[in-house]
């Protein structure tokens, strides 16, 4: 009986053709009718490896030990495709691994994920980001002595993901630029339902895919971050919601987690680093999937534990128990939204955050951009997935309506299509979709769901539906009509089946004059794309008209006050930024200014060097994927990527000037750049001084005393007729001697 339980199935690891990001890891689960206990794995025919040990086989590293109920666990590390971290992949090659399960039990199902190096220019010593682009797969193939494996694939392994919220005080307020209506919390409270009720529609059960197990955890942060404990959750700390099972529009177990988000109300301070750090802390106590943060926030940390720049130059916080303080090191993929402009929120800050830990950032400045945050949150999270966007767009509907069609183009590749309609509270039950099929008539959807601000058709397609479909938004009958235009977010999901695509850049740490470089990693069906036609990649290129540091340097004062909920406190220059508000929301946003093309390095990886960096800021990538080839047919889809641009200091636009009094000599730096960008106010953390002789450095880190941009030094006991040795950098950059 132990023999007719046997089965043999072989690994199979294709090259990605890109040395930093080679397969690094493999992890299997196979589900089995019974306790693994006693069972072993046979490896190339030769090594057996026991339940619970980890043997090298031909240079590889391979673990086989027990996972959660009657289940094993295979980790394949092809560490022979290495010469170094897992950033030096440049001896890769195909592997076909012969395995072979034995023991009584029988493998009932399994799914797999493979991972390759998620910030590249961050981290390279352990791999973090799932990929489904050239990903690992199991063929089953009879060895001779054991049948071959007979089981039903279930998709990717589980997800954790939590939501780590902002309550503070100014969370109170209106959106930029909006001078009535929703509260940003009110806001929130809508978005992260959305987020929820999406991530439902687009994984609920098809073709034998089962993500029943996908966990939920929430935590809310201001001056104290509060893990969430929720009606439902798994033991111990009732903090992870599974998804469970039941129709898609139910949500399942987690319209727990959305009744309990809807409870945020605005307290005090700001811990942004807080509410990382307790999101995490729940994790290690209970850490059965692989886990991903989605950080939300309207305004600047004020609230220990702050993220700040470690040594290396990479953030850091406060260590939490079996973690690293280096937040690159964790290996936990953070996704942050900034909500409001970017003189309000430390867009920069969230920016590096995200691509440190090989998240993505998205600013958020109202109701709708909010909505499409979101959304295109969720599917960083769930690439490898592999989830996508067809189509998003930001639209108002103006009378009666219904809004004009919008084509949405289904392939091959989509086994699931979800419509989605999201506008701003206090509005509820205000619009719904019409869906039109490609013969014109109206589609009748699989499952629908409608939430108070939020209306969603999911659609399980076939080959039969491939072509042209159409979407329009229409009010609700009986629903109150007003010829005000009524904003609203349109999203058109796909659950990907053979189409799997990522977009990266070569640098976390963007500056002003150095070039840009998209890449995008294409594969149909487990093998790279290649040969796509001409434009079939490009991208609308936006970026600021102006720098926030020039618009900074130009005020005096804070500029009038506080102008947010005084619980929330805030600094001077804090309170400066926060009080600029719609004055300079058009100068600091992200405009069109190019449109360029991804051209093929190989291998189906297309790139593109974009070098107008001369204005620091957010620039924005809006990438179109549309063309029509041999192997994939028709194909359309969209996908936004943000980079924070930095000033990078000049020394010989950096301004330093020197004033004695006494044994004390005062050093002012005003940091720029080659094109005359300010660094501006709120940097004082990465303008440094050594002193190597000639007095006593009162302070490393400077004063701002008018928060414009322009840094003290204090040098004390200096002796007459010497001058101090002084060397000064900015953000690592070299600026003067003095």
């Amino acid at each position: 009986m132990s023999a007719l339980a046997d089965e043999s199935f072989t690994l199979n690891i294709p090259p990605r053709f890109n040395p930093q990001q080679e397969t690094g890891e493999v992890r299997i689960v196979l589900a089995l009718s019974a306790a693994p206990a006693g069972s072993q794995l046979l490896v190339n025919g030769t090594t057996t490896i026991n339940l619970g040990s980890t043997s090298t086989v031909a240079g590889d590293s391979v673990t086989f030990e027990a996972s959660v109920g009657n289940a094993a666990r295979i980790v394949y590390k092809p560490l022979s495709n290495f010469t170094g971290d897992f950033c030096a992949g440049n001896v890769t090659m195909e592997k076909n691994i012969p395995l072979r399960f034995i023991g009584a039990q029988d493998i009932v199902s399994y799914r797999m994920s493979t991972y390759i190096v998620g910030a590249p220019s961050a981290e390279c010593s352990k791999v973090s980001r799932r990929t489904n682009d050239l990903a690992a797969s199991i063929l089953p193939a009879g060895d001779g002595v054991a049948p071959d494996l007979d089981a039903v694939f279930k998709g990717r392994l589980h997800l954790d993901v939590v939501l780590v919220l902002d309550k503070s005080g100014s969370m109170a307020g209106l959106p930029p630029g909006s001078l009535m209506g929703a509260s940003k919390a009110e806001i929130l409270h809508s978005a992260a339902t959305g987020f929820v009720a999406q991530w439902s529609a687009i994984d609920a059960d098809t073709e034998g895919l089962d993500f029943a197990q996908d966990r939920i955890g929430v935590v809310f942060f201001d001056s104290v971050p509060s893990a969430q404990s929720i009606t439902g959750g798994d033991a111990p700390a009732s903090f992870f919601v599974q998804r469970g099972t039941g129709p898609p529009g139910a949500m399942h177990q987690w319209n727990a987690v959305v009744n309990n988000i809807n409870t945020l109300t605005p307290g005090s301070a700001t811990s942004v680093g807080g509410g990382i750090n307790t999101a995490m802390s729940q994790w290690v106590a209970d850490p059965d999937n692989d886990l991903y943060l989605l950080v939300v926030t309207d305004g600047i940390q004020n609230t220990a534990p702050l993220l700040a720049p470690t040594p290396a130059g990479f953030l850091g916080l406060a260590p939490v128990s079996g973690l690293d303080p280096e937040l690159r090191k964790r290996f936990i993929p953070i996704q942050s939204i900034g909500f409001g402009t970017p003189s309000a929120v430390d867009a920069d800050l969230l920016t590096r955050l995200a691509l440190e830990t090989s998240g993505v950032n998205f600013l958020s400045v109202n109701a709708t951009t909010a909505f499409a945050s979101f959304g295109q949150a969720l599917v960083a999270i769930l690439k490898g997935n592999t989830a996508s966007l067809a189509i998003q767009r930001q639209d108002s509907l103006t009378g009666a309506g219904p809004s004009a069609p919008r084509s949405v183009l289904v392939d091959a590749s989509a086994q699931r299509a979800v419509f989605s309609v999201q506008w701003a509270p206090p509005l509820r039950d205000a619009f719904e979709l019409e869906v039109f099929r490609p013969d014109g008539t109206l589609a009748t959807p699989t499952s629908t769901d409608k939430r108070p601000q939020i209306a969603l058709q999911s659609f399980d397609l076939t080959r039969k539906d491939i072509g042209t479909w159409t979407v329009r938004v229409k009010r609700t009958k009986g629903s109150k009509i007003d010829e005000k235009p009524l904003p609203y977010n349109l999203d058109v999901f796909f659950l990907e089946r053979d189409l799997d695509y990522r977009f990266a850049f070569d640098t976390v740490h963007a500056r002003t004059g150095e070039n840009i470089r998209l890449r995008a990693t294409v594969a149909h069906d487990g093998k790279p794309l290649t040969k796509l036609p001409p434009n079939a990649i490009r991208a609308r290129v936006l970026r600021p008209s102006e720098g926030l540091g020039n618009i900074l340097r130009a005020m005096s004062g804070d500029a009038g006050g506080p102008a947010v909920p005084s619980t929330d406190a805030l600094s001077p220059y804090h309170r400066k930024v926060a009080n600029l508000g719609r004055r300079v929301l058009d100068r600091v946003s992200p405009r069109e200014v190019a449109t360029v093309s991804l051209v093929e390095e190989g291998k189906g990886v297309y790139s593109v060097v974009f070098d107008k960096t001369d204005i620091p800021g957010t620039y924005a990538f809006e990438v179109m994927l549309d063309w029509d080839h041999e192997r994939t047919g028709r194909v359309h889809r969209e996908e936004r990527i943000e980079q924070i641009v930095r000033v990078k200091p000049d020394r010989a636009k950096t301004i330093i000037a020197t004033r004695r009094s006494g044994t004390t000599m005062h050093i002012t730096v005003t940091p720029r750049d080659r094109f005359g960008n300010y660094v501006g106010p709120g940097y004082a953390s990465l303008v440094r001084a050594r002193l190597k002789n000639g007095g006593k450095l009162r302070s490393d880190v400077p004063v701002d005393k008018n928060e414009t941009g322009t840094y003290e030094f204090t040098v004390t006991d200096v002796r007459r007729g010497v001058m101090p040795d002084v060397e000064i950098t900015v953000d690592g950059v070299p600026v003067g001697k003095r």
